[in-house]
């Protein structure tokens, strides 16, 4: 049996890594380079809000997180992962959820709880890390810390311009966001909302500063979608989900429909948290199931639970589903009518 194949030593040559799983010769840093590269606009927009405490805010944020992260792998004799710049990336994202008057110390706690509790010890739920972690670290630490720090996500400030100094240049001044006039169950748009325009630009409008301005978000998002990093599935069919629910809410009323889009964190989120590799579900009608049914929990925590806010919970309740939904839409096998049956388990990647 000179031509026979010893099985063992093929499996053994065999490996699969954890996702994200793409035929191309991009690494985890270089996609994550690009991802920064997406933030830009948005942080340039809040620069130009909500002034220079901006680049600070966000030097403490990302800073920490990445030294959370090396701190946390050197104490457990860990690879240290550093350089593939995923906890920049986290670090950058929490640093825009935050108004411009949140102090420091809770952008220091939030970007140390998302890095050691939520990506690497995996919330309890085994070895953590791209690739193995249930919960989207970002959007955890984020709701996590809109519960414990309630009164400083709670500070909106309106736009004060690039020379405003320290915390905005302003002492906790409070300011209604749109989200409030419009969520609770309303089926028409206040007169206390701003117009469409000033909603799409960010002008004159409070709220965390990676967020208010919609035009920057479309511009990474278009850029992400350009150069192949995101599918534009997952932020087109998470956005029109919430607003075609709130088209049937709101009476077909076309102001009601486009607010909602314009307002809080839904394109944000769409765009920056949703289509996360590690934590979202990666079969293709997966993907389709994913985005949906965060923007229908987005629109429903909005309505029915008096909870503007929603989005956030809306994507962790998805990454708990996405395993499962991965399980059962994986693929059909080419000659076969039923899908295989695959126990999916990111602590073993190579049972894909």
């Amino acid at each position: 049996m000179e031509n026979s194949v010893d099985m063992k030593k093929a499996q053994n040559k065999l490996q699969v890594g954890p996702s994200p799983h793409i035929r191309t010769r991009r690494t985890t840093k270089s996609m994550m380079i690009e991802m920064l590269i997406a933030l830009v606009p948005p942080i340039i927009a809040a620069s130009y809000f909500f002034g220079w405490w901006v680049f600070v805010q966000l030097a403490v944020a990302s800073g920490v997180a990445v030294l959370s992260e090396y701190a946390f792998q050197k104490m457990t004799h860990r690879k240290v992962t550093i350089k593939d710049c995923s906890a920049l990336v986290t670090g950058t994202l929490l640093g825009l959820s935050f108004p411009v008057t949140a102090p420091l110390w809770v952008v220091t706690v939030t970007s140390i709880f998302a890095i050691v509790v939520v990506k690497q010890w995996n919330a309890g739920l085994g070895n953590g890390g791209i690739g193995r972690n249930y919960l989207n670290p970002a959007v955890t630490a984020r709701v996590c810390a809109k519960i414990f720090f309630t009164p400083f996500f709670t500070d909106w400030v309106l736009p004060t311009g690039f020379s405003a100094g320290p915390y905005g240049g302003v002492d906790a001044v409070s300011s209604s966001t749109p989200l409030e006039f419009i969520g609770h169950g309303a089926q028409s748009v206040s007169n206390q909302v701003p117009a469409l325009r000033e909603l799409f630009l960010g002008v004159n409008l409070g709220g965390n500063i990676g967020e208010t301005s919609k035009l920057a978000i479309l511009i990474g998002m278009l850029y992400l979608i350009f150069r192949r990093i995101i599918s534009p599935k997952i932020p087109l069919l998470f956005i029109g989900s919430t607003v075609l629910v709130m088209c049937f809410w709101g009476s077909f009323d076309l102001e009601f429909m486009l607010t909602h889009a314009l307002t809080g964190t839904l394109f944000f989120g769409a765009t920056y948290m949703a289509t996360d590799y590690s934590s979202g579900a990666l079969t293709p009608a997966g993907k389709t199931v994913f985005a949906i049914g965060g923007g229908v929990l987005t629109a429903l925590l909005r309505l029915v639970f008096d909870y503007p806010g929603g989005l956030g919970i809306a994507i962790i309740i998805m990454n708990i589903c996405a395993p499962f939904i991965d399980q059962k839409l994986m693929p059909r096998i080419y000659g076969h009518k039923k899908r295989p049956n695959v126990k999916f388990d990111r602590q073993n990647p190579n049972q894909l």
